[in-house]
């Protein structure tokens, strides 16, 4: 005999059934009995017909009457009949597959062969769908074929979703190969595997040359600079890569960007010639614009010496100081700027020189449109046209009305000087440049600690005292300032203590020039800015927290709505599939989904919104159950051993705030070992405690460093990446679980974090809930609330399984109306978050309101399980939910409710 999966249909579904035909193709006497228990399983055909859209036929023989079950009058969309002629059941098929139907049938009367094909029907509505048609023979005690029997199965759906996808793969095609980027990938052999037209334009070669081949032997001046950088660098680090480069074979400036994936790398790239130039030009352009600060003005000389000038031009700088738009001033002479304090000496000599057409330089009083003076430095040049007299003189200038009271008041300001700087909390400072002499008021000493600072050479003096890694900026931007034209600077930066340590500072000072514009002085101020900086960065993490349990609590919910179907459905399937082998995949598909929950439990966890309360935990089953999520997190450079000894035992503590220590530890020691290494969490039994050691091989910790690790904000990381909080928090856990946190390391030999917590005896273990494996259930009337139709699926067909009567609802509001009509419900279960206006929290309250006697209990994707106790006083679900749970759950709301009646 040979062993044949074929189709069965049993009076209202269709099973998969793997049984064993003698040589004549007959059924073994095994199977026969095999077939006629599932005869009788009503529950089985029902869930198997539903959940897989088939519907069972025989057509007897030879007169060939049809028999059809309920799910194959459903997939027809017909009316019920108790017979089909076998014409009328051809005449089903769309004519175009009416032959092939026929053809697979009659072969399978006259051999006996099976026969599984795609056909289309058109239903009862007159839509044309595609379904799968089933056909085995079965035989009689004589061995002749005495009815053909088989399954029908609805797979339009299956088919459009393949249409769309094979329609979107080749709109995707055609939209690589017009996008107006060049666009190749490499494979992970840095070797080409695709390219679209624009690529081949730009690179000069057909893809047929390309496709396939390494890209340094093809494009050798590539491997040896800035692009293969790039390219490894973003497989290795896996983050895009954005650069300009200068393809010298190709004559051509080019803008790339390339993008790290599991298989390769995919590099969008386009030819910036052109843009470069223009930008080249376009930046000179504006960089001298942006340097134009003095204002122009344009006149045009008179016919005769004796004439006047003429303004024929004005910039904006000469807009905003004066107040007169060039529509004021075009047409004027430049005398209607001058007025009482004008000094009539400097006009006289600016008219002399211009009468000889010289160039003059003069600074003098001028006045806006709103009537304020302000004086200018201006040069004045004439223009020669080609009879050799000036045709033009063109003004340029600098309002100096600033340096001008600067100069008035200097000597004021020297004396105010001394007494500011008392009374002020800034280290204060006078640098006279060109001595380079720099005295400081005493605050550098009470605070920054510096007594006795040195005047001669004090630039040297305070270069000395910046952090070497903003030594650089902070200089060359001071001296900009100075050589430049800028009044005043300032800069932020880290500025060393008397102890070595370094301040967070914002350091701002005045320049002091000359008639000439020279710096000659700097007075200023350095202030610390560190208790601003930290509280600054206190903020920001917060703010990033609340984003990412956002972020994370969202995700969470849709992934616990999902695992919720996963899981009730393979339980369903390892409870109710007798074939060992399938019941062994059914149970290994429940297993990994409930480890997907537990990951989306820590996701939870570490994003603040898991409920936190103590309890009795194993240590080492927290690690286990946290070795794929610290995986991912160490990344690959990092190896994860765990060294777990059972008679660690348990501990009480709050099994989130232990996940998340866990995690806070293992990430500092991942930042500790950039270039990769080893991370080892082993746990061991220590007298009456229970203890867990995480060790790294990183570049560990000095002395001072660990006196200050868990202080709140410390942190040895650059400014900015990192907020000091994280072993600080760890070590309140720690204390509050009544334990005890060491930490053992020293420079270049990594760090071990030791943690003991109280072991539990045995007497203060709970022990494991037994279950005898049978679900209670019910015939009240049940109705469900859920948005997602899988979980509203689901939980229906559960809860009708056992033998409640239930209604469903998409949403709260159609929940109420519902009720409205008819409120002889025993129990409302619904989900928390829908669309609409009303949330399952709302709900609830109007039902406790209007229905007291209808019990509600709720069910959430969130980690809001204590929230909802304070709406609801029946226990709610946390998805994912087990049947069992749904099962006990519901039972127990029903009986108290009872109860209370």
């Amino acid at each position: 005999m040979r062993p044949t999966t074929a189709w069965l249909w049993v009076g209202g579904a269709t099973l998969i059934i793997a049984w064993r035909l003698r040589k004549d193709g007959s059924l073994s006497r095994d199977a026969r009995r095999h077939s006629q228990d599932l005869y009788g399983n009503q529950a089985l055909r029902e869930i198997a017909g539903k959940a897989a859209k088939l519907g069972g036929w025989v057509v007897h023989l030879p007169d060939r009457r049809i028999e059809w079950s309920d799910e194959t009058w459903a997939i027809h969309e017909r009316p019920r009949g108790k017979t089909v002629t076998f014409e009328e059941g051809i005449g089903y098929f769309a004519p175009e597959w009416q032959d092939a139907i026929i053809r697979h049938f009659e072969t399978c009367v006259a051999t006996g062969l099976p026969y599984d094909i795609e056909v289309k029907i058109i239903d009862g509505t007159g839509r044309r769908k595609w379904v799968r048609a089933i056909g085995v023979a079965i035989r009689d005690k004589m061995g002749h074929i005495s009815r053909i029997q088989g399954a029908l199965q609805d797979i339009d759906e299956r088919k459009r979703l393949e249409n769309t996808a094979r329609d979107l793969e080749r709109r995707l095609a055609e939209s690589m190969e017009n996008i107006s980027d060049a666009f190749f990938q490499l494979d992970a052999d840095w070797r080409f595997t695709y390219l679209n037209h624009q690529a081949e334009r730009l690179l000069e070669r057909p893809r047929s040359a390309l496709m396939g081949r390494l890209i340094w032997k093809e494009f050798p001046e590539a491997s040896s600079g800035i692009i293969r950088q790039n390219y490894e660098r973003a497989v290795r680090e896996h983050e895009t890569a954005d650069f300009e480069v200068f393809y010298e074979s190709l004559n051509g400036w080019f803008s790339v960007t390339a993008y790290p994936g599991p298989t390769g790398l995919t590099v969008y790239f386009r030819d910036v010639t052109k843009r470069r130039a223009a930008d080249q030009h376009l930046h000179l352009l504006e960089m001298a614009i942006s340097r134009i600060e003095d204002f122009v003005i344009i006149t045009k000389a008179g016919s005769q010496p004796e004439d006047g000038q003429t303004i024929v031009y004005v910039n904006d700088a000469f807009v905003r100081i004066t107040g007169y738009s060039p529509h004021d001033a075009l047409g004027r002479s430049p005398g209607f700027l001058q007025g009482q304090r004008t000094d009539a000496d400097t006009i006289e000599e600016i008219n002399n020189a211009i009468a000889r057409s010289e160039a003059i330089r003069a600074e003098l009083i001028n006045y806006a449109k709103d009537g304020r003076e302000y004086w200018v430095d201006m040069s004045i040049a004439p223009i020669i046209g080609s009879a050799g007299r000036a045709t033009h003189f063109v003004a340029t200038g600098r309002e100096i009305t600033d340096r001008k009271r600067t100069e008035e008041k200097l000597a004021e300001s020297e004396e105010r000087f001394s007494i500011v700087a008392m009374m002020t909390t800034d280290a204060v400072w006078d640098w006279d440049i060109a001595t380079g002499h720099v005295q400081w008021n005493s605050n550098m000493a009470s605070v920054f600690g510096h007594e006795d600072v040195s005047v001669k050479d004090g630039f040297r003096e305070w270069e000395s005292k910046i952090h070497p890694d903003d030594r650089e900026r902070v200089v060359s931007s001071v001296l900009a300032a100075i050589d430049g034209r800028a009044e005043t600077w300032q800069e932020e930066f880290r500025f060393r203590r008397g102890t070595g340590t370094y301040a967070e500072v914002l350091d701002q000072a005045h320049i002091i020039r000359n008639a000439a514009g020279e710096a000659t002085r700097m007075v200023g101020g350095i202030r610390d800015i560190t208790e601003t900086r930290l509280n600054e960065a206190k903020r920001l993490q917060a703010q990033r927290l609340e984003a990412i349990g956002q972020l994370t609590g969202g995700v969470a919910h849709d992934f616990n709505n999902l695992l919720t179907v996963i899981i009730g459905t393979a339980e369903t399937l390892a409870d109710e599939i007798a074939d060992p082998r399938l019941s062994a995949i059914a149970q290994l598909n429940h297993k990994a989904s409930r480890q997907s929950a537990a990951l989306t439990r820590q996701l939870l966890t570490f994003a603040g919104r898991q409920p936190l309360e103590p309890a009795s935990l194993s240590i080492n089953r927290i690690i286990r159950a946290m070795e794929g999520l610290l995986s991912t997190a160490l990344g690959e450079t990092i190896i994860l051993h765990l060294a777990l000894d059972p008679a660690a035992g348990h501990v009480r503590a709050d099994a989130a705030q232990l996940e998340a220590s866990i995690m806070n530890l293992c990430i500092n020691a991942r930042d500790a070992m950039p270039e990769g290494g080893r991370l080892t969490i082993s746990t061991a039994q220590s007298g009456d405690d229970a203890v867990m050691r995480i060790s790294d091989n990183g570049f560990g910790m000095d002395a001072e460093t660990r006196a200050k690790a868990f202080e709140p904000f410390f942190t040895t990381k650059p400014f900015g990446k990192g907020s000091g909080l994280g072993l600080s928090m760890v070590y309140g856990f720690v204390r509050q679980s009544g334990g005890r946190i060491e930490i053992e390391a020293e420079p270049g030999m990594g760090t071990t974090i030791f943690m003991s917590f109280p072991r539990l005896a045995s007497t203060e273990i709970p022990a494991e809930p037994i279950s005898n494996g049978m679900l209670d259930g019910g015939n009240e009337r049940i109705l469900v609330v859920e948005d997602d139709p899988m979980v509203r699926e689901f939980a229906a067909g559960t809860l009708v399984s056992l033998g409640y009567f239930v209604t469903c609802a998409n949403d709260a509001t159609e929940a109420l109306q519902i009720l409205k009509a008819d409120a002889r419900f025993d129990l409302v279960f619904s989900d928390v978050v829908m669309p609409g206006p009303i949330d399952g929290d709302a709900m609830a309250v109007k039902i406790m309101t209007l229905y007291p006697n209808v019990p509600v209990v709720l069910a959430t994707g969130y980690a809001d399980v204590e929230r909802i106790c304070d709406t609801s006083r029946y226990r709610p679900l946390s998805k994912p939910y087990t049947r069992r749970q749904l099962a006990e759950t519901l039972r127990a709301a029903i009986d108290a409710s009872q109860d209370d009646r």
